[in-house]
């Protein structure tokens, strides 16, 4: 499991600002779609991926310091930590992926810090812990890991709610081999590295770690013909159309769960769920504050002085907005019950005023309008 914080490039005292921003730029510059048929800039996005969703859930990153802290080499990839495991396939033996982030800083609700250590590192004793993870965990159906993705919606589309079509890139089954990494048809065999296991074990320093078998990939079974759309991998990386429910009044930040559009499982398992976090685009007229609309209106001098009727976009319809003469600039309008319903209740919008001021004035005009002044400011 590589160092989370060194992959997005921030130190271990970064704010959540600074995690967001570093994880846009770097998925910005090894975005698959960004880089077509670069297979190292995708599994760096795959890296960096994880690292965002584990740093950006403030109760993840809480397991993951203090697992880096007692974890004897957690998140070092240049000590081959934890037998290669992610902190999603650490937290999956304790309810997994996205729900790990409901435990609080000593993992309540996933055993103490022994039942922990002992499921990474196998039935070596390390520290007074014990266990036997490889028992455990040989080539039995495990949940597929759940996957955390950001979304980009207009902001009508999150004030009005409703189904929308959108494409992702995410790891799926392959449908070639159905997830199985084997050439429909062809003859397996016992995996001779693990014998069938699924996992195998070696010594690092004092004590034992196993991990899934790299020659089976954790399958405990061997094709002389491996799937070639995936390699034998059983899952392929590339896009996916899917259809979700947009709650009406969404905010950005917002998690949608799409149950079990997640990565596939292994052996068997059943996949993991995907979440989608909302990111709204900005409106060029609307902005939003809570159930509360805004928007800015130009008028006229004319009508700033002498008052007047404008015309004003609301979510549903236009409506006529009464201007008072004298309005100055900045002068805020409500119009009630035209923001948003949430939770039963409706905001309002406001409506901004902005003066137009006239440019390139003739020369004549500029006569005029001083002459005016003139006699406004006597009076």
């Amino acid at each position: 499991m590589a160092d989370y914080y060194e992959l997005l490039g921030v130190s271990e005292a970064a704010s959540d600002a600074e995690i967001k921003k570093a994880y846009r730029k770097l998925a910005k510059k090894y975005h698959p779609d960004t880089n077509p048929n670069d297979k190292q800039a995708e599994e760096k996005f795959k890296e960096i991926s994880e690292a965002h969703n584990v740093l950006s859930d403030p109760q993840k990153r809480q397991q993951y310091d203090m697992m880096r802290k007692y974890g004897a080499g957690f998140g070092s990839a240049r000590q081959g930590t934890a037998g290669g495991f992610s902190f999603e396939d650490i937290m999956s033996q304790f309810g997994g992926g996205e729900g790990a982030g409901r435990a609080s800083g000593n993992f309540s609700g996933f055993g103490s810090f022994a039942d922990i250590f002992s499921s990474i590192f196998g039935n070596r004793e390390f520290g007074g812990f014990g266990g036997d993870f490889a028992t455990r965990a040989q080539a039995t159906p495990q949940r597929g890991k759940d996957v955390l993705t950001d979304i980009d919606i207009p902001f009508e589309d999150a004030v009005k709610g409703g189904l929308q079509t959108i494409k992702i890139n995410i790891e799926q089954a392959c449908n070639s081999c159905q997830g199985t990494g084997i050439t429909p048809g062809s003859k397996t065999t016992i995996c001779p590295e693990c014998q069938g296991r699924g996992m195998v074990t070696f010594s690092q320093g004092s004590f034992a770690v196993s991990r899934p078998c790299p020659r089976c990939l954790g399958r405990g079974r061997l094709s002389g013909n491996p799937c070639r759309k995936c390699s034998g991998k059983g899952k392929i990386y590339g896009p996916k159309t899917v259809r979700i429910n947009i709650p009406k009044g969404t905010e950005s930040g917002r998690k949608i769960r799409l149950k079990g559009l997640g990565q596939p499982g292994i052996n068997g398992g059943p996949p993991g769920d995907l979440y989608l976090k909302v990111h709204v685009i900005g409106h060029h007229y609307f902005w939003r504050e809570g159930k509360d609309i805004y928007c800015r209106v130009p008028i006229t001098l004319r009508q700033a002085l002498l008052g007047g009727t404008v015309k004003v976009k609301t979510l549903t319809k236009h409506v006529d907005l009464k201007i008072p003469p004298g309005t100055p600039s900045d002068q805020r309008f409500r119009l009630k019950g035209m923001g948003l319903a949430v939770d039963g209740q409706k905001g309002d919008q406001y409506v901004e005023i902005k003066i137009e001021v006239p440019k390139n004035l003739t020369p004549e005009q500029k006569k005029l309008f001083t002459e005016f002044m003139d006699k406004v400011e006597s009076a």
